[in-house]
């Protein structure tokens, strides 16, 4: 199932309030009762008003059409480590009123609770939820969260479930979005530069129909292409308005981060990343995750290039890390004006790894 994405709900808006406010014990009280009828009593998790004050924390009521149905809080959580940073904030008190669940809600909810920790210096955000809902689990696994060991008051109970996502760039890639198609090796709209990159991909990819893991999938032109050609292609983007956009060109496309992507692993033939490696912050433990989402003979297809601003990975460097998860690899230049609409000065190629 594709994630609904976090985009505008009319008359939804969420406001900061104190812990303290009617609105927000009104709606605490009532997921409280929730956790009743659900576990048999409250959460226990000791609570204090300050730690939703700035800078600790903040606090959020979301009403619609001016009536309060929503809450959802961070706060500070430097005692829990997540993707080598102890940077993080805790997500607490996520709830929805019966009455307006399934408008998108809740996910709203959780793209401002990333957004305004990440703006307090937040680098992740861990959380803790329980067996016995299971509309949160399917929530925070379609946007991109994994399950990590317990922690906090409930680390040891039989039916927690403890989460946690790195925050990124988040904001950026989706303000890119309405123009990321622009660019000609994007978008693929002009038919020379769409029958080049089919061409590469045909001599990239086995026979078709194969299971392609389309990694930092953007606006999913490169997934509708392989889909074209008739693979199963499942997308993955960590920016909502990209993932947005690819789901409206029909690919299977989910919330995630390209780094630690929310697939099964030994369930894909190819795993497909083009111009994401060079960007990560550990690519050598990334590339670990994705050959293990590969079944055995799988395929890792990066496009990568040294750019000429400076940034990027040499082909010999890229071939370095491959080699190291699949050692039967073979690489060459994209040096083929008719792939990026034009001349290009940087270093581009394709690096292909066989795995198993």
């Amino acid at each position: 199932m594709c994630p609904v994405p976090a985009g505008p709900v009319p008359g939804f808006e969420v406001v900061r309030r104190s812990f303290t406010h009617p609105d927000s014990q009104r709606l605490v009280e009532e997921v409280q009762q929730e956790y009743v009828v659900r576990y048999g009593g409250p959460d226990l998790t000791p609570l204090d008003a300050s730690y939703f004050e700035p800078p600790l924390g903040s606090f959020f009521v979301g009403y619609l059409d001016g009536e309060p149905v929503a809450t959802g809080a961070w706060r500070r959580r430097t005692d829990v480590a997540y993707a080598g940073t102890t940077a993080t904030a805790e997500i607490k008190r996520m709830y929805v009123v019966a009455g307006a669940r399934g408008r998108g809600l809740a996910r709203r909810m959780l793209a401002h609770l990333e957004r305004t920790a990440h703006e307090a210096g937040a680098e992740a955000m861990v959380l803790e939820t329980g067996e016995k809902q299971p509309e949160a689990i399917a929530l925070y696994e379609s946007s991109g969260y994994r399950q990590v060991p317990g922690f906090g008051f409930y680390a040891d109970a039989p039916l927690s479930r403890c989460y946690a996502r790195a925050l990124g760039s988040r904001a950026a890639w989706d303000a890119a979005a309405a123009t990321f198609d622009d660019e000609p090796d994007h978008g693929l709209r002009d038919p020379a530069v769409r029958e080049a990159w089919r061409t590469l991909l045909r001599s990239a990819l086995p026979p078709a129909p194969a299971r392609v893991a389309d990694l930092g999938c953007g606006t999913g032109t490169l997934a509708v292409l392989l889909s074209e050609e008739g693979h199963a292609v499942t997308g993955v983007d960590f920016s909502p308005a990209m993932v947005e956009r690819a789901v409206a060109s029909g690919v299977d496309a989910r919330l995630g981060d390209a780094a630690d992507p929310p697939l099964d692993a030994a369930s894909y033939d190819v795993v497909l990343c083009r111009h994401v490696l060079w960007a990560l912050p550990d690519p050598a433990a990334a590339l670990r995750r994705w050959a293990a989402l590969l079944a055995p003979g799988g395929r890792l297809v990066l496009v990568e290039g040294r750019w000429h601003t400076g940034a990027g990975l040499t082909m010999a460097e890229c071939t370095e890390l491959v080699r190291a998860v699949a050692p039967s690899l073979g690489v060459r230049l994209l040096d083929d004006p008719a792939l990026w609409g034009g001349p290009t000065t940087d270093e581009r190629y394709v690096v292909v790894g066989r795995v198993g």
